[in-house]
């Protein structure tokens, strides 16, 4: 029993955020938007969050993923009621057996597992319709559920599945039969049906068949027959792995569809705020209308939104001061996150290239509790990073090297910025720093420059502008801000 809601042919892992995850997290301001996701639900929260951060690398999954949620998207009354079967089921099933059925006995193994088959065989008939409700969806991936799925959960399966629970359940007496071959070893061991069962459940044990272990060793075998119960290691093992099956399936089953709603969520929250989503595509970035998630939330719906075409794998960004700079640097990551998570995008239009991971590096506020200077701790997180990145990861940087002076920062810069892109690694750098800007300049001929538009009497539109740096960082603006404000 497979779901294949995530990924065509592997299963959902979590993995465990590290420093580099919660930095992406903080820079890009993503809890704002994982709040609306999930509706602040802590558990949906968590699970979106790996989720996105667990980027898709091919064009196939993306497009995989992308058509999944199309088809819940039009079937969202469908999905909510679904969703909220299985969160009830599971909350039920938890209340009714708190205890995992691993590492016990074998006799305790069975008579747990033949409790909770008979529980969950019902719940499975009606999962089945869930699934089956979805026949019109046009998707790859909900096709193979529904295929996969009817394959297992047939009334033939779900009727041996019960009748095989009562056979085995010692409460209402079991029969067991084995066999003896020429050397007098055992060479067949058979459960046959309860002696005490009722009408009902015996037509639906002979519907099921028998177990059959040719490989029961004597010593279990007698030990079986002296304590009067079915009970051997090798049918704890398989009765309880199918059991866990099942169990694993709903849990998958009902994560999978939590991801998919919360998704949802977010997608109708930004057009009830009348703004633009739209499914992106794979290629060289073109854009238009990006704007931030975050900004949108805090604004309850307006925003700036920015349009860009270029297909070089250097970018640098500079202008005024509160210029729109990181506010565009958070709209392209958080861009990037949903598209390679395969979901919609906040924009009117959105082409954007694969990148096979996505990392930030944002000037921190100095720690007081280091040990060491700012500067020291600015080269130990790229350190840190150097030894995660790969060809072809996104390295977005802002106002990072600024540090020390700005001679020193821009040599330091530049060093850096060229190994990685001698790594073919993406990079987008905001900088105040036009030494640093210019060497780029003079080193990459297709470098992609933009600038934050400033009107002449000092305003800023937060547009970010095809345009090559300035000399001059309009200081000026800010000593008036601050005198102005004095």
């Amino acid at each position: 029993m497979r779901t294949n809601l995530l990924y065509e042919n592997s299963c959902f892992k979590y993995k465990e955020l590290d420093e580099f995850d919660n930095n992406l997290i903080s820079d890009l301001e993503l809890e704002e938007l994982i709040a609306i996701a999930s509706n602040k639900n802590p558990y949906v929260s968590k699970l979106f969050k790996n989720i996105l951060l667990q980027p898709l690398k091919t064009k196939e999954e993306i497009k995989y993923r992308q058509d999944i949620f199309l088809d819940l998207y039009n079937h969202f009354e469908l999905l909510n009621e679904f969703h909220k079967y299985l969160f009830e089921l599971i909350v039920e099933y938890k209340q009714k057996f708190p205890y995992s059925i691993n590492d016990k006995s074998p006799y305790t193994i069975v008579t747990s597992s033949t409790s909770i088959i008979q529980y969950i065989v019902p719940k499975l008939y009606t999962i089945r319709n869930y699934i089956v409700a979805f026949k019109d969806s046009n998707s790859k991936g909900i096709k193979l559920l529904i295929e996969e799925n009817l394959k297992e959960l047939t009334n033939d399966n779900l009727d041996m599945l019960m009748g095989l629970s009562v056979g085995l359940d010692v409460r209402k007496g079991t029969m067991a039969s084995a066999s003896l071959n020429e050397d007098m070893e055992i060479s067949s061991y058979e459960i046959n049906q309860s002696t005490y069962l009722d009408k009902d459940f015996k037509k639906k044990w002979k519907k099921s068949k028998k177990i059959e272990y040719t490989y029961l060793s004597e010593t279990i075998f007698n030990e079986v027959m002296k304590k009067n119960d079915i009970i051997s290691s090798i049918i704890s093992h398989d009765y309880g792995t199918t059991v866990n099956n099942i169990i694993n399936f709903i849990s998958d089953l009902y994560d999978e569809l939590s991801f998919y709603l919360a998704s949802i969520n977010l997608k109708k929250y930004l057009e009830n705020l009348k703004l633009d989503t739209v499914m992106p595509t794979v290629g060289d970035a073109c854009y238009d209308g990006l704007y931030d998630i975050a900004i949108a939330i805090k604004k309850g719906g307006s925003v700036i939104s920015n349009s860009h075409k270029s297909n070089s794998k250097m970018w640098v960004i500079t202008g005024a001061n509160q210029g729109g700079k990181t506010t565009f640097l958070r709209s392209l990551g958080q861009a990037y996150l949903l598209m390679q998570s395969g979901l919609f995008v906040p924009a009117k239009h959105l082409r954007l290239p694969i990148v096979s991971n996505i990392f930030t590096h944002f000037d921190k506020e100095e720690d007081t509790n280091l040990e060491s200077g700012k500067f020291d701790d600015e080269l130990r997180r790229f350190n840190l990073l150097i030894n995660k990145l790969d060809s072809n990861s996104l390295i977005i940087l802002n106002e990072s090297f600024q540090s020390t002076d700005e001679h020193e920062g821009s040599k330091i810069g530049f060093e850096i910025i060229k190994a990685f892109r001698d790594s073919n690694v993406f990079v987008i750098l905001v900088t105040h720093m036009y030494d640093l800007a210019m060497l780029i300049k003079n080193e990459y001929k297709d470098c992609y420059f933009l600038r934050a538009e400033r009107k002449d009497d000092g305003s800023r539109t937060f547009v970010l502008r095809e345009n090559e740096p300035l000399k001059t960082s309009f200081a000026k603006d800010l000593y008036n801000d601050i005198w102005k404000n004095n």
